[in-house]
């Protein structure tokens, strides 16, 4: 029955996780799915295993056997909760090809793994235990069995948000929060991010014991015969004394300090650069959270992502040496406190179930404010980034002045927010941010850093100004694009290095650096996937996913990033070696397309142009060092004294061929909170956009903080299959695609000459032409479709093969293991 348990077990289990949830079409590199099925899968089989522990049959009577010998209770429980633990914990090791397969298949967080599995064992001990005193108090087996289901279920669902909502009108949302500390859910699922916290381990250990414990009172209780009524009071009243004392402990356990960060990128452990930015502060700095947490019907994830909040917070002050102060506020509906977190200019969030709560803090340092509106639980991974950034801010005497002079962003973005620039709102909250119109002479004083975004057509002397504002120590950013999908009209015109200053990439040049303006580059080893009209997925060379090992290592800017999404973009060519830091770079399987071929052409068609030419080719760069200025000498109408012929300190220029990649939706995923911006990050670009500001502005406390921990842990494996099979049958599809363009084409030419649409109204030879070309087009589309299918296939295939192999591992390990047994 042990094995048949097993088997049964591990089938459940993954076809939950591989057929239920289609764990193949999730593209996630982790252990969610288990953490999410596990428990629930468990909360079955565990008590079907431990429910003939004590059995109370005529024919089975080893129990009261065992009760004679001179062993202790606690020997026979202990001995019977190992045994069934030692069980579970093989079924669970029988998992772990889940394992194997998300490394196999992407790059996990195995901090991340294993703690998740740490917690997964800790709760089949808690399974096993309650399952097991289930099983003494009610000796029938199936009695024990449905009572252990039972009481299981009710610890499960203390940790469900749905408990929350049910509850919300009865019972008062503290109560709710403190009730779901009693569930295991709840702490394997924190246990499952990849931290190890003291509080959730002596949660386990508790709740077992006392497991244990109950079980051995109720065992001990069995074996007396004939005891007085005072004994029984005394026993009972231990038992009633130990529970409430557990019900009370429970609580308590958030005091014990203490956890172990698993996590790849050490998410929960406090970043150098935060220390930096807090022993800058002066004087004392006041931080007020404002969360609604008497609001019952706010889900768990969010419950949780506040109590983070509050336990970093608290970390910061503790580190401040008394520079921080920390307090909490509950912004109840129609409450002062509601009132004052408007007026601080934080957003009422909206929930589903009609109601709304807050989560959001402000920060007073003197007669400053800074504010964060809402602490999107999507920006987990940049939590401590944002509290740190608006730290930041308050620690600098002057706000840092950013310019941004583009024909694609309107002056009113300044005030507003603009539909497809994100980044415009998450710029404005660390510096001013200064809209140039295009148009001007010259720009504005006291610029910290220069942003040109697609800036073509510029005046002579606006260049004359951004030269001298370089050698004037002045930080640029320049992003320039062969062809830009944001805004197509902008693909009318395109900077042309030449020997004249015309326009901005002739600075570049006179800088070290020149700008390819013929090609869009592509590479098939970076190549994103895409859809087409179709809804068919391919893998598009032109859009580059470019991972770490196309990123310089050796440059702050780009060190901690993982991946950056680059758009169509174009290229640049190293004119002096000691002033060029490539920072962009794509690997040896790149090539190039004429731009002019982008205009009229589908994604598709533009694939089967691309082909490799084997060089490695500079998307962005960096130019640091003594620059010499682009003029010979002051333009008409400008001082001689006011001229510099060489940079005056350490110039920071910064190239990227491409412009598409800072905005939506190639770099985040938004949400308007009534006019705020909330974006999480769907890559890196985000992130290598702030980093370049920050260097460029001359810090660098925030970079690594921002840069680390993965974002998305995709399955690489699967992309480059579909890589390999588009490779394969990429030129006969391209053939037979073609091929039917040109038979529609012919077909639509045979209507309009025979001036209708009505086939019967055709002539013979005509009508018996196009019947013919209509049995070609239905021939060649099937074989279009095979094709497609065969390209399909190889992809379905591994996924059809690895849930195969999932779902029958474990009960071939499991016949495997009562076979070495039974010999």
């Amino acid at each position: 029955s042990v094995y048949l348990f097993q088997v049964f077990f591990l089938i459940f289990l993954s076809s939950a996780i591989f057929i239920v949830a289609d764990f193949y079409s999730t593209d996630d590199a982790s252990i969610n799915l288990m953490l999410i099925f596990f428990p629930w899968v468990a909360l079955i089989l565990v008590p079907a295993l431990m429910m003939k522990s004590w059995p109370d049959e005529h024919s089975d009577r080893s129990v009261e056997l065992v009760m004679t010998l001179p062993i202790s209770s606690m020997a026979i429980v202990f001995g019977k909760f190992f045994a069934g633990y030692l069980i579970l914990l093989i079924t669970l090791l029988a998992t772990l090809p889940f394992v194997i397969t998300i490394g196999y298949l992407g790059e996990p967080d195995f901090g991340a793994v294993f703690s998740g599995y740490f917690g997964l064992s800790l709760l089949l001990g808690v399974y096993c235990s309650l399952s097991l005193f289930c099983t003494a108090l009610v000796r029938e087996p199936v009695g024990s069995f449905v009572t252990s289901i039972g009481l299981l279920s009710v610890l499960l669902l203390l940790g469900w948000d749905v408990f929350g909502r049910f509850m919300k009108e009865s019972i008062p949302s503290f109560i709710v929060d403190t009730i779901a500390l009693y569930s295991p859910y709840t702490w394997v699922t924190r246990m499952g991010q990849g931290i190890i916290e003291m509080n959730g381990l002596l949660f386990f250990i508790l709740i077992g014991f006392i497991s244990l414990f109950l079980t051995c009172r109720v065992v001990e209780q069995s074996r007396v015969i004939g005891t007085s009524a005072i004994q029984h009071f005394k026993k009972f009243y231990s038992l009633f004394t130990f529970l409430v004392l557990f019900a009370v402990a429970i609580p308590f356990l958030g005091k014990f300090p203490g956890k172990i960060d698993l996590t790849e990128a050490k998410e929960f452990t406090l970043h150098k650069g935060t220390k930096d930015i807090i022993s800058k502060l002066g004087g004392e700095t006041k931080i007020t959270f404002f969360w609604s947490a008497s609001e019952p019907s706010i889900p768990n994830n969010i419950k949780f992502h506040a109590k983070r909040i509050r336990s970093l917070i608290k970390e910061l002050v503790f580190i401040s040496g008394g520079s921080l102060v920390f307090e909490e506020l509950d912004p109840k509906p129609d409450s002062l406190g509601e009132s004052e977190a408007i007026a601080r200019g934080l957003k009422k969030i909206p929930m589903s179930s009609g109601d709304s709560f807050f989560l959001g803090l402000t920060v007073v340092e003197g007669g400053r404010i800074g504010n964060i509106p809402y602490l999107d639980v999507r920006r987990g991974r940049m939590l401590e980034y944002d509290i740190s950034l608006v730290l930041d801010g308050l620690s600098r005497k002057l706000v840092r002045k950013i310019g941004i002079l583009s024909p694609l962003v309107p002056s009113v973005a300044a005030v507003g927010n603009r539909e497809g620039m994100s980044f415009i709102a998450e710029l404005k909250q660390a510096y001013d941010v200064a809209i140039i119109p295009h148009f001007k002479d010259q720009l504005p004083e006291d610029l910290k850093v220069l942003i040109l975004i697609d800036a073509s057509i510029l005046k002579r002397k606006m260049l004359f100004s951004i030269d001298q504002f370089v050698m004037n120590g002045g930080s640029l950013i320049v992003m320039i694009d062969p062809h830009l999908r944001f805004n197509k009209a902008s693909n009318a015109v395109s900077p042309k290095p030449s020997s004249t200053i015309n326009d901005i990439s002739d600075l570049l040049s006179k800088y070290g650096l020149l700008y390819d303006e013929r090609n869009v580059v592509g590479n098939s080893h970076y190549a994103a996937m895409a859809i087409d009209k179709e809804q068919k997925r391919f893998s598009y060379p032109y859009w580059m996913r470019i991972k770490s090992d196309g990123l310089a290592a050796s440059h702050p800017t780009t060190a901690s990033l993982n991946e950056v999404f680059i758009v169509e973009s174009g290229s640049f060519k190293i004119l002096d070696q000691d002033l060029i830091d490539p920072l962009i770079m794509t690997k040896m399987s790149s090539g190039v397309v004429l731009r002019e071929n982008f205009f009229n052409r589908s994604p598709r068609e533009l694939t089967s142009l691309f082909k490799s030419d084997n060089k490695p080719r500079i998307i962005a760069a960096a130019i640091k060092g003594e620059l010499s200025s682009a003029f010979q000498g002051p333009l008409m109408g400008t001082s001689l004294k006011d001229f510099h012929s060489k940079s005056i300190d350490f110039s920071q220029v910064f190239a990227i061929a491409d412009v598409d990649w800072i905005f939506d939706p190639f770099s985040v995923q938004k949400t308007d909170i009534d006019g705020q911006i909330i974006v999480r990050p769907l890559n890196d670009n985000l992130t290598f956009l702030l980093n370049l500001i920050e260097y460029a502005s001359g810090s660098s406390s925030l970079i690594a903080i921002r840069s680390r921990g993965k974002i998305e842990r995709p399955f690489v494996l699967v992309q480059s299959l579909v890589k390999t099979a588009e490779k394969e049958f990429q030129s006969e599809e391209m053939m037979l695609s073609n091929k039917i363009k040109k038979i529609k084409s012919h077909m639509k030419n045979v209507f309009k000459s025979s001036g209708t649409n009505n086939i019967s109204k055709l002539p013979p030879d005509i009508k018996s032409e196009l019947v013919k070309f209509r049995d070609e087009l239905s021939t060649v589309k099937e074989r279009l479709r095979v094709v497609r299918y065969k390209l399909r296939a190889k992809v379905d295939s591994l996924g059809n093969f690895l849930t195969i192999l999932n779902i029958m591992f474990g009960p071939l390990f499991v016949l495997l293991f009562a076979t070495f047994n039974i010999f």
